[in-house]
């Protein structure tokens, strides 16, 4: 387990199968999370998720960065008055919407609406956290390896990955010569709550917590890894 106390990580997404885990994680390794969910409801049930570690601090805020370029600019304000800078930010957000259509079956609305959740979400969040960060701080960005794989009877999600991984590794070749650290990070299919409680989950798959101390170590920036901003973390035995 990676040390993170006095360190200071806000989460966007916490309350989905995967950031829970890393939201866990981040806690037990000793960070202050502030956590960010659409509602209060969710921001409650995750409390009481982790209400059992006693490391960190967590701080549940229900905030939607998903937001217009003059609103974006008050909400970046009002958590820099409040929280200041932060030396991490996670970004772990996505819809998958409608499976199993054909690409030439997709219509103009689920295009637009596909392009709204999992591209223009993702840019607005980044746009906003990037700021404040710390000059030594780190923004970790989720994809699925659709972003790499066709995806067949998925392709909306698999098309928007593929942007947003894009996306993230040309904000962090504009910031290579100056802060903070950008990493793009794709994941495989991880073995979320949901997932192990319908008996879909597999042995060899990581669990959201293994998400989260990989994303310790990026923060971090102690080891070899960090100097990269593309990692992979597919299956256990890869």
């Amino acid at each position: 387990m990676k040390d993170l106390t006095g360190k200071k990580i806000i989460v966007i997404g916490a309350t989905g199968g995967i950031g829970e885990g890393i939201t866990r994680q981040l806690l037990q390794n000793g960070a202050t999370v502030v956590a960010l969910s659409r509602t209060e409801e969710k921001a409650k049930g995750l409390a009481n998720y982790v209400s059992d570690i006693q490391n960190g601090e967590f701080i549940p805020l229900a905030v939607n960065l998903d937001q217009p370029e003059n609103k974006s600019k008050l909400i970046q304000n009002q958590l820099a008055n409040t929280f200041g800078q932060f030396d991490g930010a996670i970004i772990t957000i996505g819809v998958w919407g409608k499976t199993g259509i054909p690409l030439i079956n997709i219509t103009d609305d689920m295009w637009d609406q596909a392009i709204r959740d999992n591209l223009t979400s993702h840019f607005r969040a980044s746009r906003i956290l990037v700021p404040l960060l710390k000059e030594n701080g780190a923004l970790i960005h989720l994809s699925g390896l659709s972003a790499d794989l066709p995806y067949p009877g998925a392709s909306l999600i698999g098309l928007t990955n593929a942007a947003k991984k894009s996306l993230v590794l040309t904000l962090a070749a504009e910031q290579s010569q100056q802060s903070p650290r950008i990493y793009e990070l794709i994941i495989g299919p991880i073995r979320t709550r949901e997932r192990t409680k319908n008996g879909i989950a597999q042995n060899n798959w990581f669990n959201p917590e293994d998400i989260g101390e990989y994303s310790s170590e990026l923060i971090l920036g102690d080891t070899p890894a960090s100097d990269e901003p593309l990692h992979y973390l597919i299956e256990r035995e890869s």
